[in-house]
């Protein structure tokens, strides 16, 4: 990794750059989301908002905090449910979105509770549960709430969870009725947790997790799409570590320990193999359940999402050459999927739909912070100005499905896929910086403390 610094500051020198967003964070992507009935709906969760695209990458559009009632340093949790509405947790609520997401709505069941986290349940898009953690004097009132008709309307699950228990995240699995909570338990001697229920939420079994306290939270990663009794947890933290139960959280395995936080995990849509990394580890790639872990990127990972398109990864655009990058090779190689620069301008809306109103008014701050040289007609921002093609959902000069004109840089991404990164990555192929090393078998093994790997 040392090798890379003497290359970052080149690279850094090379890209444009800007001044850090309003709220103090300088902009980079965290999270990957796909919808799980059309896969070229993908939505990327940003220090600035989510970058939305309905072609695949080809095109990807902006919503701002504002229009989904936020705004500030916060990362919300999201999901994609049946018709492509978009769930967003906030600290007071959770907005739904219209399936174009052109509107936003507060779901009144949960105004004024902190959503944590929530999953949509793959093969049921239209079901989806919710977590709430919210403080209460000297504990947290944490609730779950399902939706059956993709965020319409929510219940209560009418859980019982300790009053102690400060949640942190929710799965849902292939049985309807089993879903697992981690969180942490409040005390003289903090304890992370990972609850299993089998009736839908309502009751719990609680399990610690070894190794985690309220420094090093457990996160649950995924559970195995076929498999309810076989979940994934990560633990917050450096040295990040990769846990597994296949027993429903009764017992736990250690798969993984990294030399800095593990910012991303997700198994493959079958769960026959995995990928975990960092910004300090790279990814790393192994088959489940016979584990034999190899380094297969050096890519900066602060997110990992592996859908039918392929291993999306979150990554340190100054490093690394671009925000979001798409592997067809299982994370062995990365094309471009997006960049902070091509970003086309707030989502094309309808003239006095709340998200453009919203967001337009926004955009030339972030332009400018972004350096985007945009197609989308002079006001360069998708859908600004008013009348003509805009109004349509087509800028003008940015046709799905064709490059742009001249030097524009929205849509730049499209196309660029695959195992061949471009010019960037055969650069530094040639300099000797990329190549996937054979690391030493890991065994599986029931959990035991053990040093970070050579």
């Amino acid at each position: 990794m040392r090798r890379l610094g003497g290359l970052a500051a080149l690279v850094a020198l090379a890209l444009p750059s800007g001044p850090a967003l309003a709220n103090g964070r300088f902009p980079s992507a965290g999270h990957v989301e796909v919808d799980p009935m059309d896969p070229s709906h993908v939505v990327l969760r940003a220090t600035y908002g989510l970058v939305v695209s309905t072609d695949g990458g080809a095109r990807f559009s902006w919503v701002c905090e504002e229009a989904m009632s936020f705004a500030g340093i916060w990362d919300p949790p999201i999901g994609i449910t049946a018709g492509g509405a978009l769930l967003v947790g906030l600290p007071d609520g959770l907005s739904v979105s219209t399936p174009d997401g052109c509107g936003f709505s507060r779901a009144v069941a949960l105004e004024g509770k902190l959503v944590v986290d929530l999953a949509v349940d793959r093969k049921n898009p239209a079901r989806a549960v919710v977590l709430t953690s919210s403080p209460l004097g000297a504990g947290f009132d944490t609730r779950l709430f399902w939706t059956e008709d993709g965020g319409a309307s929510f219940t209560d699950a009418e859980a019982v969870f300790p009053d102690n228990l400060r949640g942190l995240t929710v799965d849902v699995t292939p049985d309807p009725a089993i879903v697992y909570v981690s969180g942490v338990l409040g005390g003289s001697m903090p304890m992370g947790v990972v609850l299993r229920s089998t009736d839908g939420g309502k009751t719990h079994e609680i399990t610690p997790v070894p190794g985690s306290d309220d420094t090093h939270g457990p996160f649950i990663g995924a559970v195995d799409p076929a498999d309810a009794l076989r979940v994934y947890v990560r633990l917050d933290g450096a040295p990040g570590r990769l846990l597994h139960s296949a027993d429903g959280a009764k017992t736990w395995e250690e798969l993984f320990v990294g030399e800095g936080s593990l910012l991303g995990f997700s198994l493959s849509p079958d769960g026959s193999a995995l990928v975990v990394g960092g910004e300090k580890d790279g990814i790393w790639r192994s088959p489940a359940p016979a584990w034999a872990f190899e380094q297969v990127s050096r890519l900066h990972a602060r997110c990992l999402r592996w859908a039918e398109a392929g291993v999306y990864a979150c990554t340190e655009e100054a490093l690394d050459g671009f925000s979001v990058g798409l592997s067809v090779t299982a994370g062995s190689t990365f094309g471009v999927a997006s960049r902070l620069a091509d970003l086309c301008g707030p989502l094309p809306c309808p003239a006095g739909s709340a998200t453009r109103v919203s967001c337009e008014p926004r955009w030339p701050m972030l332009q400018a912070t972004l350096n985007t040289v945009s197609c989308d007609g002079a006001g360069g921002a998708g859908g600004a100005g008013g009348g003509g093609p805009e109004d349509a959902g087509v800028p003008p000069g940015n046709v799905p499905g064709k490059e742009p004109p001249g030097d524009c840089a929205c849509g730049l991404a499209r196309g660029v896929t695959g195992g061949d990164a471009g010019a960037f990555w055969a650069a530094l192929a040639a300099a000797g910086f990329i190549g996937a090393r054979r690391a030493r078998r890991r065994g599986f093994r029931s959990y035991e403390p053990r040093g970070k790997r050579t």
